[in-house]
């Protein structure tokens, strides 16, 4: 039968516990912590519903795991989100880091590169999800800029340069969520499907319904070669500056967020599936990139409103970029209205980005203004 159990109160004290037939043995707390901090979380959720000290336990581990689990994801968990029980919630971070297709950064240790007419030039990255979806460059690769956005690294493409990953193992399904750092200029695509055989799944300033020297942003995931006939379109433009940019591919219910703000929703952007991506070209090989890329990831999911701020709003503290929060969907309203909604990241020592974007008509943000931050 289920032990009764004395209340934890340190977890490195002894822990007694007593059987129902009246006999009683200790625990030491360190060593159970240790025994119960080797098993898988499904195994947690078990062990912590046998008694409150396992519980204790089990949270006490679930937290560190959680901890260790942020800092390899490199992203900030937000008190806001932090709802639940430790191990429900390293439950959902678990699944985040599974669904993680692809994830690629400008970082100088994790490409290689060629000295080429006085340029650093990079011909391969290194996909740092464990997917081994690794990028490399067909012909000249873009230039590596090791202090491009606020001392941090980018790919910067020159309307030539690309970067292509191995084609995937299966062709991805939507729901797909693309996230990147980026600035773009002109009428430009800044990623896209693998190759001419391809079916299109565009990321871009461009399809313009009239002629703009800096169309708005557009995702579409719809044909082939001739102009996409499903797709959905943003207000920001390509004037080359940047933004965190995540792209939801899940046909009518996709949506796109520049910098924290819900830009478009509710349209169906097409049903194709995605095999690989070309950064920097779009799948034809005829629309080059004017502009930087920081950094991209990929999830094979619809991801959630609470991963996906998180995420964008790491990504902003990093590259010290201007973010918003959005008023959440009309389920979510009263957690938006709640004061733990008002963040602020402390000061950092790279010089804040000058672009900033006003807040669109309509629109429901709440600026980061106080810390709330793990």
């Amino acid at each position: 039968g289920n032990p009764r159990t004395h209340e934890l109160r340190d977890p490195h004290s002894r822990m007694l516990i007593t059987l129902r037939h009246g006999k009683e043995f200790y625990l030491d707390g360190l060593v159970l912590e240790n025994i119960v901090s080797q098993l898988c979380v499904s195994d947690l959720v078990r062990v912590s519903a046998t008694c409150q000290v396992l519980n204790h336990v089990s949270e006490a581990v679930a937290q560190r795991a959680l901890a260790r689990l942020a800092k390899r994801l490199q992203c900030t968990r937000l008190r806001l989100f932090d709802g639940g029980s430790r191990i429900s919630q390293l439950i959902m971070w678990e699944q985040l880091a599974e669904s993680t297709v692809l994830w690629l950064q400008a970082d100088r240790a994790r490409v290689r590169v060629v000295e080429r007419g006085g340029e650093t030039r990079v011909t391969f990255a290194r996909d740092l999800s464990g997917s081994g979806n690794d990028a490399a460059s067909p012909r000249d690769g873009p230039v590596l800029n090791p202090d491009a956005v606020n001392g941090w690294g980018a790919f910067e493409f020159d309307g030539h340069s690309v970067l292509k990953t191995r084609p995937f193992e299966c062709p991805i399904a939507q729901p797909v969520t693309l996230v990147v750092v980026a600035r773009a200029r002109g009428d430009t695509t800044i990623i896209d499907a693998l190759g001419t055989n391809s079916s299109r799944f565009e990321l871009c300033h461009g399809y313009p319904t009239g002629y703009h020297p800096s169309p708005e942003i557009c995702m579409t995931a719809s044909g082939h070669g001739a102009v996409p006939t499903q797709s959905m379109r943003g207000s920001t433009r390509g004037t080359g500056e940047w933004h965190v940019i995540t792209a939801i591919f899940d046909t009518r219910k996709s949506e796109l967020f520049v910098d924290g703000g819900r830009e478009a929703t509710g349209k169906n952007v097409g049903n194709n599936r995605l095999d690989g991506l070309s950064i920097g070209c779009d799948h034809s090989g005829v629309f080059f990139l004017m502009g930087s890329v920081a950094e991209v990831r990929l999830f094979s999911c619809h991801l959630s409103r609470s991963h996906r701020v998180q995420l964008e709003c790491s990504l902003a503290r990093k590259y010290n970029l201007h973010y918003t929060i959005d008023a959440p969907p009309a389920a979510e309203a009263d957690e938006a209205r709640s004061p733990s909604s008002h963040l602020r990241f402390p000061p950092l020592r790279r010089l804040r980005s000058s672009c900033s974007r006003s807040s669109s008509s309509g629109r429901v943000a709440t600026r980061i203004v106080g810390t709330s931050y793990h």
